[in-house]
């Protein structure tokens, strides 16, 4: 019987970040779109760290960890830096 490889992201996984996703875009049309792109901010730190500190088992191996992080940090500062200066609605 051959062995059953593991998901590279598991459906609840998949599902819980589809359903922050939904929110931070609530949030951006009942609040405010600054909230919805400082809330991506943080969304985009918390990748980084989760990357950081992922096992290698459980991370989805593409490119080398470094350059995921740099990239998440990048882009978290990116959007936490427009969403405070620029001006929205």
């Amino acid at each position: 019987m051959p062995k059953r490889e593991p998901e590279l992201t598991p459906s609840r996984v998949a599902m819980v970040l589809l359903a922050v996703m939904a929110v931070i875009v609530s949030l951006a049309s009942m609040v405010s779109p600054r909230v919805a792109i400082l809330a991506l901010a943080a969304f985009a730190i918390a990748g980084a760290v989760a990357r950081l500190f992922a096992p290698v088992k459980r991370a989805f191996m593409v490119r080398r960890k470094w350059i995921d992080v740099g990239v998440l940090v990048i882009l978290g500062a990116a959007l936490i830096y427009l969403g405070l200066t620029t001006q929205l609605g």
